[in-house]
């Protein structure tokens, strides 16, 4: 094709724009982009796309996602015959929706008149398939001057997490017996015949409680089956409930889709969302029937089943299953997030005890906030963290291989066109934010420090984030991308520097390493009770305060044994800060777990 024919260019990657010049795009043609790493030397004929989205604007739009999901919910639950799940799942689309009404708010009329080029990249990018292309052939393919053209990534490998490189020794010494008992047991008893057992837990997935809780369950006699279902190309019928269902919250999405986005691209959205309800609902029978086959089995067991973050279309899909079964489903928590984040309210939807009939929680503040839920159902058991996190303070500290004393845990992970908001700032204003910690912070202390970058599984975008380049400049900073978990980490290092508040923060703090954290306001900030709580236990600095740089690089720059010394005066205060917020107990929740199951949901 003829590249020199286009002077207004979709492109969020370096190398395909590098491809695109070679083959006739003028250098003077106008490339829009979200891609930090496009953006990053500020070339005057490579715009930012998402420029128009402030601070100010994207708070409005991220704090009002939450208000949606609940209307949205509620006038697909006022449909006769539409269960409780299904209007979950339909609300729940609603908010992933939003990345799409975001990025369509990026567009202008002459976009759906003019000549357009669309240069889409095709690459490995992780369990979630390719997501590195804003969805702009979908919205102006009604624009005949509109031209899409694809190129293949030639840097196309992408790595998942692993364990890789870290010690059979450290890995128990983190997991623990619980997770040998667990591995061995679930093997063996596949082999005995169900007649042996009155009682039996299905687990769908795992987490490090429910390994924890499953374990003391299988010592007490009670058969755990590890329990999955197959992926099916089998075809199902549209929802009987598909256009009534369309009609009932399109209402309330139009009028937020006018708000944000120019008229042109008022139909397209909503007709993408259209798709989007349909491919919903046949997932979710899909999924209803293939949960319905793994109970096909008669028993005579009493049974119960104990999940890992079922509030996802296949968590609704077993929970709908559960409840016409009446089996209790049981929900553990994930990680320390929802006590202590400002801005998680969008996600509310999703969370735990919005499907299951109980909850298995860490501490009596995720308790508390799932509770206020507009969604909530659960009954609440607040069981303590799992013996992995309690086990991380026991680990006997080691020197870094390079005599490291300082690590800094980023979770500098970027939106694109998967993540969710939780944030009101662009994805190259996370960058530079990221960056300033690094250039005016890390960079100048006296220790030696090391970047542990976050472990993305699935790719945002095609090229490298920028900011890694000024880490390489640092003489004093090492980079760590290996995807290893950082929790096979900690005991390395004397000091640990991390932000946001993400579940990420959990295990430094149950480390008992002194804790350096970053408040930021504008992405995923500190509720204001857990602000005051954490920076009694912690060292919290905000970065919107007036000499927030030279503060903490001031901190930073102290002795390390000075650090610590301050670190062990807030003592008495972290004790009673974790036990808000982290692990209402000091070790034993599983087995506080299973007693839970035994004699409220297998009797």
């Amino acid at each position: 094709m003829n590249f020199s024919e286009y002077n207004n260019v979709f492109c969020d990657s370096k190398e395909a724009l590098e491809w695109a010049y070679r083959n006739g795009l003028s250098k003077d043609a106008i490339i829009r982009t979200s891609s930090p790493a496009m953006l990053w030397d500020k070339n005057p004929n490579i715009k930012h796309i998402e420029k128009r989205w402030n601070i100010n604007e994207l708070s409005k739009f991220q704090t009002s996602i939450q208000t949606m999901s609940e209307d949205i919910f509620d006038s697909a639950l006022n449909i006769e015959g539409v269960e409780r799940e299904l209007a979950l799942a339909i609300s729940q689309s609603a908010v992933k929706f939003q990345k799409v009404i975001y990025k369509s708010s990026c567009l202008e009329e002459l976009d759906f008149i003019e000549p357009r080029l669309f240069i889409r990249v095709e690459g490995k990018g992780g369990p979630a398939g390719n997501n590195m292309n804003s969805p702009w052939d979908c919205l102006l393919n009604s624009n005949p001057l509109f031209t899409v053209v694809d190129y293949t990534l030639k840097n196309y490998e992408w790595k998942m997490l692993t364990t890789q490189g870290v010690s059979y020794w450290r890995r128990f010494q983190i997991a623990g017996y619980e997770t040998i008992i667990y591995r061995l047991a679930t093997k063996i008893m596949k082999k005995i015949p169900s007649q042996f057992f009155k009682k039996e837990l299905l687990i769908p997935n795992e987490n490090e409680l429910i390994i924890d809780t499953a374990a003391s369950l299988m010592l007490q006699g009670v058969k755990v089956t590890e329990l999955d279902i197959s992926t099916t190309d089998e075809k199902i019928k549209q929802n009987v409930f598909a256009e009534e269902l369309f009609s009932a919250v399109s209402c309330s999405l139009r009028k937020r889709v006018k708000q944000w986005v120019t008229p042109s691209a008022i139909d397209p959205v909503m007709l993408l969302f259209m798709e989007l309800i349909q491919k919903k609902l046949v997932l979710f029978d899909q999924l209803v029937e293939q949960w319905e086959k793994s109970f096909a089995k008669s028993s005579r067991m009493k049974r119960s089943v104990l999940m890992n973050a079922p509030g996802n279309t296949k968590g609704q899909a077993l929970s709908y299953v559960c409840r016409k079964r009446r089996i209790p489903l049981i929900a553990s928590q994930h990680g320390v997030t929802i006590e202590i984040s400002k801005l998680h309210g969008e996600m509310s939807v999703g969370f735990e005890n919005s499907v299951a009939d109980a909850v298995l929680h860490y501490n009596p503040k995720n308790a508390e906030v799932a509770a206020k839920s507009y969604f909530s159902m659960s009954k609440s058991h607040i069981v303590g963290a799992s013996s992995r996190h309690i086990r991380l303070k026991s680990i006997k500290k080691t020197t870094s291989q390079l005599d490291i004393p300082i690590v800094y845990v980023s979770t500098n992970l970027y939106r694109g066109n998967l993540g969710t908001f939780i944030s009101w700032l662009t994805d190259y204003d996370r960058a530079r934010k990221e960056q300033q910690v690094i250039t005016k912070i890390l960079r100048k202390l006296p220790h030696k420090v090391l970047y542990k970058t976050y472990p993305e599984d699935n790719r945002r975008y095609a090229d490298q984030d920028p900011v890694l380049n000024d880490i390489k400049k640092s003489d004093n900073i090492t980079l760590f991308s290996k995807k290893i978990d950082m929790r096979y980490l900690l005991s390395a290092y004397r000091v640990i520097i991390t932000s946001g508040a993400t579940s990420t923060l959990g295990w430094p703090v149950m480390s008992g390493t002194p804790v350096i954290f970053i408040n930021r306001k504008e992405k995923s900030p500190l509720t204001n009770e857990a602000y005051i709580e954490l920076s009694k236990g912690l060292f919290v600095f905000n970065d919107n305060d007036k000499d927030f740089y030279q503060n903490l690089r001031h901190f930073l720059s102290k002795p390390i044994e000075e650090i610590e010394t301050l670190w062990r005066e807030k003592e008495a205060d972290r004790k009673e800060m974790i036990r808000k917020y982290f692990s209402a107990h000091n070790g034993g929740a599983g087995g506080r777990a299973a007693q839970v199951i035994l004699k409220e949901y297998l009797i």
